[in-house]
């Protein structure tokens, strides 16, 4: 557990309970992390797109400049 706070951060392991405190009932706690959830399986799912459209690297520069550029 302590290799996986450095990785991820340890904001997800605090974050649990101060959910857990604001919100009164256990299945709207597991409904606003699967909320939560979906919202960033949505963003995963556009980075995906952008990326299968275009051959070059440099990430989000490069989806910026593509949008954007004249």
């Amino acid at each position: 557990m302590i290799v996986m706070g450095g990785i991820i951060g340890s904001g997800i392991f605090i974050n649990p309970y101060v959910v857990a405190q604001q919100v009164p009932s256990t299945t709207l706690i597991l409904a606003a992390w699967t909320f939560g959830g979906l919202i960033a399986l949505a963003g995963a799912f556009i980075y995906a797109e952008l990326s299968s459209q275009t051959s070059v690297s440099g990430g989000q520069y490069v989806y910026l400049r593509d949008a954007f550029h004249p």
